[in-house]
Formats: C-alpha cells, sequence, structure tokens
C-alpha cells in the first residue's frame, strides 16, 4: 500500500460518519431528547427538586451499575448483584440490633458480605473457569437462601437512632446523602478506570483477552477484583436502601439485577466487554430515572411504562449493535 493510499485509509478511519456519531454520541442525544420532551409536557420535570428526587430514587441502581460496569467491561457479567444487595442490607440490620454495634461497624460488615460473595464470583469464573451467567445466576440462589437463613424469613426492625438512618435519609445541605454517596462512588470510578493500570486493563482485557494474556496482564486477577468491587457495591446499595425504609426484608433487592444490567446497556456498555464506561453505565441509570419519572408526572399507566421501558431498552441496544457494526 502506497503512502498516499495509506492516508486517506487513516483519514476515512477517521471521519465521523452517521454511525460513529450513533455510537459515540447516541445516548446523550436521546437523553437530551427526553429531557426536552418532559419539560414540555410537565411544568414540573425540569425543577431542582425533580431533579434531586430522580438522583436520589435513581442512586441505589446507579451505585450497582458501577459495579456492573466494571464486570461487563471485562467481557463478564454479575446477575447476583440483586440478592448481594438483599444480604448487605440484612447483615447491616442484623449488626445494628447487636448491643454496642454502630453504623460503622454495620456498614463494615454489609460490605465485607458483599465482597466474600464478589470473591467467590471471581474465583469461580476466573480460576476454576465457570461460565460468569451460570456462576452468577446460581450465586443469586445461595446468596438469597442464605438471607432467608440469616433471617429466619423474617423482617429485621432497624432500632431507632440518628446514625444509620443518616445514610439513607439524611442530606447534606439540599443534596440527600444517598445522591452524595453516589456521586463520590462514580468520581471515584471514572479515576480508576481513566488514571490507574487496573482500569485500563479492563478495558483491554474486554477487548481482546487472549491479547491481554499475551501481554502478561494478570487477567485472572483483574477479572477477580471486579466482581469483589460489583459485590462491594451491591451491599452499599442494600445498606442504603434498608436505611430508606427503616428495615431489612429477606426479599430485598429481587429483580434489581435486571434494572442494573438494563441501565448499563442503555447508557452503552456492550454485553461482549472492552466498549463503553463508567460514564455512560452510571449515566444509563439516570435515563431509566429520567424515563419512569417523567411518564409517572405525565400520567403514563403503570402498565405501559413497562411496556415503554421495555422498548427503549431494546431499541437502545439495536441502535448501539448496528452503530458498531458499521465502524468495526
Amino acid at each position: 500500500m502506497s503512502g498516499a493510499t495509506a492516508s486517506q485509509t487513516r483519514l476515512r478511519q477517521g471521519r465521523m460518519t452517521p454511525a460513529r456519531a450513533l455510537a459515540r454520541y447516541g445516548f446523550y442525544g436521546a437523553l437530551l431528547v427526553l429531557l426536552v420532551v418532559f419539560a414540555s409536557l410537565s411544568p414540573s420535570f425540569l425543577t431542582v427538586t425533580n431533579g434531586l428526587n430522580i438522583l436520589q430514587q435513581t442512586s441505589t441502581i446507579g451505585i450497582m451499575a458501577i459495579g456492573e460496569t466494571f464486570v461487563i467491561l471485562t467481557g463478564g457479567i454479575d446477575i447476583s448483584v440483586g440478592s448481594v444487595l438483599g444480604l448487605g442490607g440484612m447483615v447491616a440490620a442484623l449488626v445494628m440490633r447487636e448491643p454496642g454495634a454502630g453504623p460503622v461497624t454495620a456498614v463494615a460488615l454489609g460490605m465485607a458480605a458483599g465482597i466474600l460473595v464478589g470473591l467467590c464470583n471471581g474465583l469461580l469464573i476466573a480460576r476454576v473457569g465457570i461460565d460468569p451467567f451460570i456462576t452468577t445466576l446460581a450465586m443469586l440462589s445461595v446468596v438469597r437462601g442464605v438471607v432467608y437463613i440469616i433471617s429466619n424469613q423474617y423482617n429485621v426492625d432497624l432500632p431507632e437512632g440518628p446514625g444509620f438512618s443518616w445514610l439513607g435519609r439524611g442530606h447534606i445541605g439540599p443534596v440527600p446523602v444517598a445522591v452524595g454517596i453516589f456521586l463520590a462512588l462514580f468520581v471515584a470510578a471514572m479515576v480508576l478506570e481513566r488514571r490507574t493500570t487496573i482500569g485500563r486493563s479492563i478495558h483491554a482485557i474486554g477487548g481482546n483477552r487472549r491479547a491481554s494474556y499475551l501481554c502478561g496482564l494478570p487477567l485472572a486477577g483483574v477479572r477477580t477484583a471486579t466482581y469483589a468491587l460489583s459485590g462491594a457495591l451491591a451491599a452499599v446499595a442494600g445498606i442504603i436502601l434498608t436505611s430508606q425504609v427503616g428495615l431489612a426484608v429477606p426479599y430485598q433487592g429481587t429483580g434489581y439485577e435486571l434494572d442494573v444490567i438494563a441501565a448499563v446497556v442503555v447508557g452503552g456498555v456492550s454485553l461482549t466487554g472492552g466498549a463503553g464506561s463508567v460514564l455512560v453505565g452510571a449515566l444509563g441509570s439516570i435515563f431509566i430515572g429520567v424515563l419512569m419519572n417523567g411518564m409517572a408526572l405525565v400520567d403514563v399507566p403503570a402498565i405501559w411504562q413497562m411496556v415503554i421501558q421495555g422498548a427503549v431498552i431494546i431499541t437502545a441496544v439495536a441502535l448501539y449493535g448496528v452503530a458498531r457494526s458499521r465502524t468495526s
């Protein structure tokens, strides 16, 4: 290939085609359209109060989506996050009922339970070689059973006191604490992804696992770490949710894994790994929150809300798939 031909090829590859624009900016355009539509239909939509309400409603899903994004970027998937949410909240609630135990101990042990489950997932997948879908699907059932066992199938009420409840119901100025935790974790995850070796390794492993292995990247260690992080963040979400409602219930978190994965893929993270980022993964949860909040404000019937949410997810995944196939 001559120098001129090679230069022309590179120019064509760098040109912003409609497919490349859709793959890169389609999500942000869809979010903007959603904001404009609901703002025109409901005067109370674009208010600070409603904005904070959306963020608070989506904070737990957003926190879980951060961990799920890292897992999916490596080419894996974690379906156990809903059960881990329930485990983290239940462990924290049980610890809070022990004499002398405080919020710090409750949060630490709740997170430790989530990390333990994540490590088990990671070791079974990365070291033993079991398929991620099968492993985490089985772990979803195992952890849910453990939650029922340690709670004796009863709801666990939290003792009265401002410390633990502050996590779910408190405010820092006008901002709910849960939203502050979500934003802090989001910033930390962005730094981890963009400024550290492990963040770059996660993208490399998801993009080409064979090449990453030949380059000497610690595939098993990185993949296990992403599952441990996913477990920890799911437990944090469970602790916040338990704090908000004032009790832990054995079935808490049921179905949340579907909402989390939906948020991540709507944001544009590819289920095959390597494509996407923490930014779009976390913003995907806000997109879903904006959609559901806006439909509620304009009085869309609940049954149609489910239909529309499912249709939006399918449409988003289909468009991303077409765009990426034409840019590859």
